[in-house]
C-alpha cells in the first residue's frame, strides 16, 4: 500500500496497534455498552429516568452494586485481564518503557478480584468496557508517534493522523474526564460505605477495595497528565 509498509517491522508494529490493543479495546467497550443497564442507577442518578421527572436520587444502599455477581461483568474482567497480560508482554519486548508496565500491572491488580467474584460488577461495565472506547482511538493514534509507532507514517498520511487526534481528543475528554470523574464518586462513596459497613461478605475483600482507592487515584492522576498532553499536542 505504501513504500514505508515495506519494512517488516514497521508492519509488526500496526499489527501490534492495530490487531491486538486497538482491537481489544473496541470488543471490551462493545462489552460494556451491551452490560450498560448494570449501571443504571448512575445513569438516572446524573440524566433522571424521565425528564418531565427530574434527575433520582443515587440509591444509599450499596450492597447490590458492591456485592453482586454478574456474569456480565465476569467477563468483561476475564477478557480485560487476557489482554493486559498480552498488552505487558508487548510492553517488555517492544521496550516501551517501565512507566507502561507499572501502569498495566496496576490494572492486572484492579481486575483481579471483580474476575473470581461478585465485587464492584456494577462499575466493571465503565472502568473496564466503556471508558477504553478512547483508548482504542488511541492505540490507532499511536502508529503515527515516531517512538512508539511507524517512524513517518505521520508525514505519509497527516490527514489521517490529525483526524485520529481531534476523534481522540473529543472521547478522552467525554469519557476519561466528565464521564471518569462522576463514575470515580460514586464509586468511592460505595467503596467506602462498604469498608465501613458489617457486611459478612466484605471479608476476603477489604484489602482489595483499599488497593482501588490507590489506583483510581493513581489512574485519576494519570487523566489528567494526559489531559494536559493533549491540550499541548493539540495546540
Amino acid at each position: 500500500m505504501h513504500p514505508i509498509l515495506q519494512n517488516e517491522t514497521n508492519r509488526n508494529i500496526l499489527a501490534r496497534h492495530v490487531g491486538v490493543d486497538a482491537f481489544s479495546c473496541f470488543v471490551v467497550a462493545y462489552l460494556g455498552w451491551k452490560a450498560r443497564h448494570l449501571m443504571q442507577d448512575m445513569v438516572d442518578a446524573i440524566f433522571g429516568s424521565r425528564l418531565q421527572n427530574g434527575p433520582k436520587k443515587f440509591p444509599v444502599a450499596y450492597e447490590g452494586r458492591m456485592y453482586t455477581y454478574q456474569p456480565e461483568s465476569a467477563r468483561i474482567c476475564l477478557f480485560f485481564f487476557a489482554y493486559q497480560v498480552k498488552n505487558t508482554y508487548d510492553t517488555i519486548v517492544w521496550n516501551d518503557g517501565p512507566e507502561f508496565i507499572a501502569h498495566h500491572m496496576l490494572t492486572l491488580g484492579t481486575c483481579w478480584t471483580p474476575m473470581g467474584v461478585g465485587c464492584a460488577h456494577s462499575y466493571v461495565p465503565f472502568f473496564f468496557g466503556v471508558s477504553e472506547i478512547s483508548t482504542a482511538v488511541l492505540c490507532l493514534l499511536a502508529n503515527f508517534d515516531d517512538v512508539h509507532g511507524v517512524p513517518g507514517l505521520a508525514e505519509a498520511f497527516p490527514m489521517v493522523k490529525v483526524t485520529l487526534g481531534g476523534i481522540f481528543a473529543v472521547l478522552f475528554v467525554t469519557c476519561r474526564v466528565f464521564m471518569w470523574s462522576t463514575v470515580s464518586y460514586f464509586y468511592c462513596r460505595d467503596a467506602w460505605n462498604a469498608l465501613n459497613g458489617s457486611d459478612s461478605r466484605l471479608h476476603g475483600r477489604k484489602n482489595w477495595f483499599r488497593y482501588t482507592f490507590v489506583s483510581l487515584s493513581l489512574l485519576s492522576l494519570l487523566q489528567i497528565i494526559w489531559l494536559a498532553e493533549i491540550a499541548r499536542v493539540g495546540k
